[in-house]
């Protein structure tokens, strides 16, 4: 699989961005706050449409009406998770919800950093989890400043 960016423009957050990345690697995207991480995420899942360029994966359009097929193959691990009441055998712990992401088999992990500070434990765990997903092959694209090859800053 290969996830490719191209001149893309959402809003104003987001200027001419180009990546692209394949199987078996980490796309880490920093910034910070209020510089569209979280947006570019939103936008890989298919809920924020490009404004200019495109975003394609194995050479298909990811668009608004192609992304419930894209999501599919596709594992998002949110900032925070709320559930309404009654829903509570969904994980809401980040770190739960990362490693259930992981264990997904799915080609493509979208991973946004946690609203709350990680300890040192749970980010070296974090970190050892987004590697084990792209040894296994995935496409993985993190929000995280410690991730530092194949990085983009916003």
């Amino acid at each position: 699989m290969i996830l490719e960016l191209h001149n893309v423009t959402i809003g104003q957050q987001i200027r001419g961005l180009s990546a692209t990345v394949g199987d078996g690697k980490v796309l880490s995207i920093t910034g910070s706050q209020g510089k569209g991480k979280t947006t570019l995420l939103r936008t890989l899942l298919g809920f924020l449409p490009v404004d200019e360029g495109y975003i394609s994966i194995d050479g298909e359009l990811l668009t608004l009406r192609s992304a419930p097929w894209f999501r599919k193959q596709m594992a998002y691990v949110p900032q925070h998770l709320e559930v309404p009441e009654g829903y509570d055998k969904v994980p809401t712990d980040y770190m739960a919800l990362l490693e259930r992401a992981v264990g997904s088999d799915k080609k493509l992990l979208l991973i946004d950093e946690p609203r709350e500070a990680l300890s040192y434990e749970d980010n070296e765990r974090r970190e050892r989890l987004i590697g084990e997903a792209a040894e296994h092959g995935a496409i993985v694209v993190a929000v995280n400043t410690r991730i530092t090859p194949n990085q983009i800053e916003l």
